[in-house]
């Protein structure tokens, strides 16, 4: 059973592996903690990233193998994407419980992304993986989504008549996305314009862990649905898909946007619940399921 990974515990572990492999970490520095501890082995240019929250629904090593092979594979195409790390093998790892893979660590250029750049790396980043082959799931996120949904439910942090509503709504989404028989390829899967890194070199696209096979459509969806919702950074999102040059009909664009926040709605929902914030649970899904109903 995996072991809850806190930022001392991840940090521990980063530290056992990395020097076991014969770096010398002398000042760690978590950078971040959600679904994952992410620490920066201070001072190589090594990122650890420890599975938290995430490895309560993902058991096992293969959807982390899948992210390095296909980050992998954007790098050896010099594509722009945040590369694993060469200086100890990536990975996946275990230590003490833990679920740890190895990345170059980039510094950020601390300022917000340019948009329609980040549009046109995704571009490259789908140019690359147009012919990988390997075994991926067809947008397994809403499979998951699915799985989430019920363990929600069954924990009571949402009434039985908002699960079964969205329960409808994911099996028809998915049943109206089937039938658009657009072509598949190799996606991020979380195309969102905070997986992607400003750097001085240019945006790099991180966060591969969702990666899966499918429409470019999904990636689209990702790059704006949060905008079209919320209403914010409407401007910056289109600027985005522009500049990704991915044509899709928007009545099509509109169903893939409601399948990603869907998506979206429910793992937060999740995600806020394992950090202790259960009373916004109830409310984020029950907006999510007006949403969907057209209210």
């Amino acid at each position: 059973m995996p072991a809850a990974a806190t930022p001392s515990s991840a940090v521990a572990a980063a530290v056992a592996v990395a020097r076991a492999h014969g770096l010398r970490v002398t000042e760690p520095r978590v950078l971040r903690e959600r679904l994952n501890v992410l620490v920066h082995l201070r001072p190589t240019p090594v990122l650890a990233r420890v599975a938290g929250t995430i490895a309560d629904v993902r058991k096992g090593d293969e959807w982390l193998r899948r992210e390095l092979g296909v980050a992998a594979a954007l790098a050896a195409a010099g594509a722009p994407a945040v590369a694993p790390s060469a200086e100890l093998p990536p990975g996946p790892h275990r230590h003490d419980g833990h679920t740890l893979t190895f990345w170059t660590y980039v510094p950020g250029t601390g300022e917000p992304v340019d948009p329609a750049a980040a549009g046109a790396a995704l571009r490259d980043c789908h140019a690359a993986l147009h012919d990988l082959g390997g075994s991926l799931p067809v947008l397994g996120h809403l499979t998951e989504a699915e799985a989430l949904l019920a363990r929600l439910a069954a924990e009571g942090a949402l009434d039985h008549a908002t699960a079964d509503r969205l329960h409808e709504r994911i099996e028809e989404t998915s049943s109206l996305l089937r039938t658009l028989r657009a072509p598949v390829q190799v996606l991020h899967g979380d195309a969102h314009l905070g997986n992607v890194l400003g750097t001085p070199r240019g945006p790099l696209w991180n966060d591969w862990e969702d990666t899966c096979l499918g429409p470019v459509h999904w990636d689209a969806a990702c790059l704006v649905a949060a905008a079209r919702v919320s209403g914010r950074d409407v401007e910056r999102a289109q600027a985005a898909l522009r500049a990704t040059g991915i044509a899709v009909d928007p009545g099509e664009l509109a169903l893939y946007v409601d399948a990603r926040t869907l998506q979206g709605a429910i793992w937060a929902a999740f995600v806020e619940r394992r950090h202790g914030r259960s009373g916004d649970t109830a409310a984020r899904i029950e907006a999510a399921a007006r949403r969907h109903d057209g209210g």
